[in-house]
């Protein structure tokens, strides 16, 4: 009888809504509280700006480009003939073409070479920075310029501008040398749009960013170091290792060299009462008790020369037996006198 049993429809249905319970069942299950993993943090990872370096060496970097702010200062400094101050602002990671859009077009961009290192670096400022750079050492105040100057450099400006760059190139040799010798030098310089990639644009770099006051203005420096480069030094990026070959290197001997040049050094210094124009033929027929009329009045202040250069002003007089000079007032770079009492 079992055998030849039929279902009915009923049956059929009961049947079919059984089975479907079941698969419905069984996923709810799994996903059921009692039997959930616990969850896993999930950190999320930028795959353009990967972390590559430690923060010790990160440190260790910032270190360096601190101690490259103050070298900066002394290059301009002497190459502007004027006090500049120069900070480390930011220490920045990325890629270079992100870097490359935050320089933009309106820059000059200047291409170092490592060496002995494999691998370029790249330092940057604005155009109103290079104009302001070119006016001072041409004579004027390195004011910035009142309206934006959109043309390529010339010939002249590109030749003071390279000067400017081998000043930065040698302002990393003393702070790097704490984790390698270098012997940079510049390879490229060339405006915004003009510049020939010597980083590949997906490049990870490490950017510093420098603040600079000279003159009348202030302006910004921008130093990008590819990985390619900081690998070849990375071992050497630490806290430790950087303050010990700083207090255990020895100096250069182009340093030492300097330093005995310097230290026995006389420069003479000389008060001029006057100047006269006078023609070739009366200086031939002149005799002893002839007058010669100088160009300064007698209240005039002496102007006192420091080697050839026209550095104070004073007042002539006597000291006991011996002919003294009082001095009483400086002279700045545009030949204006400064007296003390104002100048403090």
């Amino acid at each position: 009888m079992a055998e030849n049993a039929v279902l009915s429809q009923r049956e059929i249905d009961a049947l079919l809504n059984q089975e479907m319970g079941v698969e419905l069942a069984a996923p709810a299950a799994v996903n059921s509280p009692s039997r959930r993993e616990p969850a896993r943090k999930v950190n999320t990872y930028d795959f353009r700006h990967p972390e590559k370096l430690s923060k010790e060496q990160i440190r260790g970097l910032q270190i360096i480009q601190q101690s490259v702010a103050g070298s900066l200062a002394q290059a301009f400094s002497s190459r502007l003939r004027a006090p500049v101050v120069a900070r480390l602002s930011a220490l920045e990671r990325g890629i270079y073409e992100e870097y490359m859009l935050q320089v933009g077009t309106a820059a000059v961009v200047i291409v170092i070479d490592m060496s002995p290192l494999q691998g370029y670096a790249v330092a940057s400022f604005g155009l109103d920075v290079a104009f302001g750079i070119v006016d001072r050492l041409l004579g004027g105040r390195g004011r910035k310029p009142v309206k934006a100057i959109a043309r390529d450099l010339t010939d002249i400006e590109t030749a003071l501008l390279r000067h400017v760059g081998l000043d930065i190139a040698r302002s990393l040799v003393e702070p790097w040398a704490r984790v390698t010798e270098l012997i940079p030098d510049v390879t490229e310089l060339a405006t915004g749009p003009h510049v020939l990639h010597a980083i590949p644009p997906s490049e990870f770099v490490i950017t510093a960013w420098y603040e600079v006051q000279f003159g009348e203005q202030t302006g910004g420096i921008s130093l990008c170091f590819p990985l390619t480069v900081l690998e070849q030094i990375l071992p050497r990026l630490t806290g430790q290792s950087l303050f010990e070959n700083l207090s255990g290197r020895e100096p250069s001997p182009d340093q030492t060299v300097n330093n005995e040049q310097l230290l026995p050094m006389t420069i003479g210094v000389r008060a001029l009462l006057g100047g006269a124009r006078i023609p070739a033929l009366d200086i031939a027929h002149l005799q002893e008790g002839d007058v010669i009329v100088l160009d300064r009045e007698v209240e005039d202040p002496l102007h006192i020369l420091v080697g050839n250069c026209d550095r104070f002003a004073g007042v002539a007089g006597t000291r006991g037996k011996r002919l003294a000079l009082q001095v009483t007032a400086a002279v700045d770079d545009d030949g204006w006198l400064q007296p003390f009492e104002e100048a403090s």
